[in-house]
This record gives structure tokens, sequence and C-alpha cells, in this order.
């Protein structure tokens, strides 16, 4: 049946009103709905978003579309109640669940370049799409930076509410580890798009058992899948034919987890809806301690004043900027030309075999161009009156949204210099923006930051990032290559709480290491498997005797 249903594309299509937030089984005069009752709890597919970044691409917030920035051809670009909503202005619409990146600059964040997509294992995308009109969407994802090594799928969407599947394995193209998607709505102008969620899912085995009886079989009976968390009306999954007793199987992986029900419709016939049940989603675990914007921040321990802009002595000086103030713990400016700059208060040299985790804040006034300049760069050197031993990063692309940039500068590509992060730094400055873009920054912090450490005890944090999470327990581990989970036990069967989770490691007894936590989170229906972002090193001082 579902070789039938899901070719190259598999279109589901919808057609319901509203839905009350409760649902009991009904029957109508010849069918009954047996199963699914509300008991049923299935687990969502493994999706890319939710696993890779603990964020699955739900229309809540413009990360979701690569920030809201790297858009093509559409106006009155909107997010709200979880519905990414715009009008395409040309005829090459586009925007990017995943952007690949630009050549030559320092990757970060959700670059695509740094979070491949393994195409063996996620094979299949799908999207809740409203269109004004019918029109051909494309799905696009790179190889690349430059787009030319790519590969496509076309396809035609409806009028209205529906929900689209690609079959991706099915595409010759779809191999490797792409860097980037791209969706293309429509190839033509004034045509209003609505994204009710996008999914890059790995298909499931599991299945939702639809049972029913009818006393009046034969005829034509369609059943259908709804949900009130769903925009827009319920989809059709498939065709059947309707005997005395029946049994079918919903695959539900397409769809993200929610509260859903199934509908069957015979022709002249009310609609019989089986009670709700549920997709459960996986535990969306995020360790930030220790993660991989590090702990001890330099300035704060070692000039014991961080740089934290409360105050104007945070920089030693600027030039090409005008209208520099200090305000509420930002500093805030505009660039004169394209070289504008500050130096940052480095008044003790900089070690950088400890400190090498640039972490800082920033936004701008204004939107994004990364033609105009729209980056921010530092530079470094071991002696501020030698200019030729100055060390120059890879261009650093910013957005005008409050955003945290972290880089490891020991891995960092250097534009300019061959000396890299080694050495004692006395000079330390951050370039907020370049060539033409004149606009107003605002700088929260910087730090540059050593390792996560320990000595006798270590506490280690997270938070589920999942809305509504089930009762779930959590075991803590740790190992030192980061991956096949395979480490030893910190904690078992630690109760998770809702926000921020704490539990004290005692350290006393390991030996000295560099070492990665990972999370083992179980809610009774779906597992989570998360590393640590960053490292703890685990060091034992002699004590002074």
């Amino acid at each position: 049946m579902e070789g039938r249903f899901i070719k190259r594309v598999l279109l589901a299509l919808l057609t319901l009103g509203l839905v009350g937030p409760v649902s009991v089984s009904h029957a109508a005069a010849d069918i009954v709905i047996e199963k699914p009752t509300s008991r049923v709890i299935v687990r969502e597919a493994e999706d890319f978003p939710s696993q890779r970044f603990s964020d699955p691409w739900d229309m809540s917030r413009y990360i979701d579309v690569s920030g809201g920035e790297y858009m093509n051809n559409l106006k009155d670009v909107d997010i709200h109640s979880g519905v990414f909503s715009a009008t395409t202005s040309g005829r090459d619409s586009a925007f990017h669940p995943m952007f690949p990146g630009y050549e030559g600059v320092q990757f970060n964040g959700r670059d695509g370049f740094i979070n491949k997509i393994p195409s063996g294992k996620y094979t299949r995308f799908s999207i809740r799409l409203y269109s004004s009109r019918r029109t051909t969407s494309q799905l696009f994802w790179f190889y690349n930076q430059r787009w030319t090594n790519f590969g496509v799928e076309t396809f035609t969407i409806y009028r209205g509410w529906r929900t689209y599947v690609l079959d991706l394995a099915s595409n010759n193209r779809w191999k490797g580890k792409p860097i980037g998607l791209r969706f293309d709505p429509s190839n033509e102008k004034g045509v209003d798009i609505k994204v009710d969620w996008m999914r890059l899912y790995k298909p499931s085995k599991n299945r939702v058992r639809l049972s029913w009886t009818d006393q009046a079989p034969g005829g034509t009976t369609k059943v259908y899948v709804d949900s009130p968390n769903m925009s827009g009306p319920m989809a059709v999954v498939d065709r059947v034919s309707s005997g005395p007793s029946n049994a079918y199987d919903w695959d539900p992986s397409a769809y993200p987890p929610g509260t859903y029900r199934l509908i069957i419709k015979k022709t002249q016939k009310p609609e019989v809806y089986s009670e709700f049940f549920k997709i459960n989603g996986p535990p969306l675990t995020v360790i930030f301690n220790p993660d991989k914007e590090g702990g001890r921040d330099y300035a704060g321990s070692v000039l014991k004043d961080p740089w934290d802009m409360n105050q104007k002595s945070d920089v030693w000086y600027w030039r090409n900027l005008k209208n520099v103030r200090f305000k509420n713990g930002v500093m805030s400016g505009m660039p004169t030309n394209g070289d504008g700059y500050f130096h940052l208060r480095v008044s003790k040299p900089i070690n950088t075999r400890k400190y090498h985790r640039l972490v800082f804040r920033f936004r701008y006034a204004g939107s994004f161009h990364y033609g105009n300049g729209t980056m921010s760069r530092v530079i470094w050197s071991p002696d501020h009156n030698n200019v030729n031993l100055y060390q120059t990063i890879n261009d650093i692309v910013t957005y005008p949204q409050w955003t945290t940039y972290v880089i490891d500068l020991r891995k960092a590509g250097i534009d300019g210099g061959d000396i890299g992060w080694r050495g004692k730094v006395n000079d330390f400055r951050f370039d907020p923006l370049e060539w033409k873009a004149r606009r107003r920054f605002y700088v929260d912090y910087i730090s540059i930051r050593a390792d996560d450490a320990a000595d006798r005890r270590f506490k280690i944090k997270w938070r589920d990032n999942k809305r509504n999470p089930r009762p779930t327990r959590v075991n803590l581990f740790y190992d030192q290559k980061r991956r096949g989970f395979n480490g030893r036990l910190i904690k078992k069967n630690r109760r998770q709480v809702k926000g921020v989770n704490a539990y004290l490691w005692k350290t006393a007894k390991v030996k000295p290491g560099r070492y990665y936590i990972y999370t083992v989170a179980r809610d009774g229906v779906s597992t989570t498997k998360k590393y640590s972002g960053g490292p703890v090193i685990i060091r034992h001082p002699k004590k002074n005797r």
C-alpha cells in the first residue's frame, strides 16, 4: 500500500475545518471505529533538525529559516503562531531551512558546512504548505558553497493547505552529505505561501492501526488524518475499500509530534472519527555545561574585569567609529568607513594554550546584506606595534537580531598571518562591520574562554527543549571520543525536571583528561542520546605542602 502512494512525491490532500480540543470515537449508522484509542502513543520518526539542533523546523522562530536571511523574491515575510508566511515577488522565490555558508568565512552556528546531512539516514522530506493557487515548487540540496553541485526535486503544489512528502531516496542526486537545503515555493509572482512545518526524516516502521466494522460494506472510502495543531483542513492519506471488518496501518513518519485522529469518510456518508492519539516527540536535550562556550573567561579571571561593556574602560581605544556609547551593559557605535574597529583592554598577555574559545553577543540595526559587509572579524597580535605579526580571522557572517557567536580560535580559518592562535597575545581587536555596512552596531559582551574544567567536582547542566515533555529519566555518562555512546556511567535514572537540570559530578577519583558528557534521556516512549558540544578538562593539581 505504501509503495503505491509514496513515489517520488506523495500528496496528502486535506479537506476539514475547525477541530475541537477533545474528541471521542464517533459512529455513523454503518461504521464503528474500534482503533486507535486514546491510549495509543507512537514514536516520532527521527527528524534531522530535532536530532542535530534539538530544535525542529516548526516555524516558531526565524532560525528555522536560517535566521530569516538568505531569502529571494519574497515580501511581507512573517512568522506568527508557528506559521511562516510570505508572498512571492518574482519567479525565483526561495528560502533556506539550512544555509550552506559562504566560501572563505568562519563557519559557526547552524551553517550547513559544519552540520552536514547524512543522506543515507534521512531520506524523506515533508512539508505542511499553503499556496494561494496551483504552482510549481522545488527543493534543492547543495554540496558546495558555489551552488554548482546540487540536486533538486520539482513538484506541483495545489491551492490551499496540503501535506507534501518527497521520497529523496528515489533521486540519484540524494547522496553523500549535503551541506544545505533550499525551498523554492513557487516559480510565479504574487503567490501567497504559508509553511506550518518542514521535516527531513528517517522513515519509521511504526504504524497506527485503524480498524473498523461496516454494516453496509462497499463503496469508495477515504481515510483522513487530522490534528488540532495542524494548520488547514484534514488530509487524505489513502483510499481503501470497506468490508464488514477492516484494518489499515497508517504511517505517521511524515508528521511532527502532536495529537492526531484518523477519520473515515464514505461517499454520501458523514465522517466517522477515531479517538485522539499521540505522536510522541523525543526529549530535545541540550547540554550547556560543559559546552562549546567553555568556562573561565580571560578578562574576568586574569584582569578581574570582564569585557561586559558595562563601562568604557572595557575598551582600550577605537578608530573610524562615531557616536560610541556604553549604556545598560551594551556598547554601540556607527562605522564611519569600511574599517571601523576597537581594541579591547589587554593589560596582561592572553595565554592561548588556555584561553581559546571566542564568545560574543552582537547585533546591528538595519537589514542583513552580505555583499555590503554585514560581517565581523577579530584581529590579534603578540606585539601591538608590529603590524607584520597581526593575525586576521576569516569573516564572521553576522545578523541583525541578537545572536551569540562561538568560535574556537585554535581551529579558526586565518585570512592573514601565519602564527594563528599560538603563543602570548598582547593585543586583541574587534571589527564590528565591514566595507559598506554603515549600520549602528551593538555589542553585549566579548569573552575568550578556557575549556570547562574541574578538579574534585563539576556541575553538569542540561535542559529539555521539548514544550510538553513526558516524565523523563536521564542517565549521565562520560567518554573521551565524543562518539559511540559507550562511555562510563556517572549517574543513573536521574529524574528530569522542567527547565534547568543540574547534577554535581564528583570527579576527585576520575583520571585526569579531556572528557565529553553525554545523556541518555528516556520518557517511556522515546529515547534521545546527546553529547555535550564541548569538553570538561579534569585536572588534579598537586597541593603545596
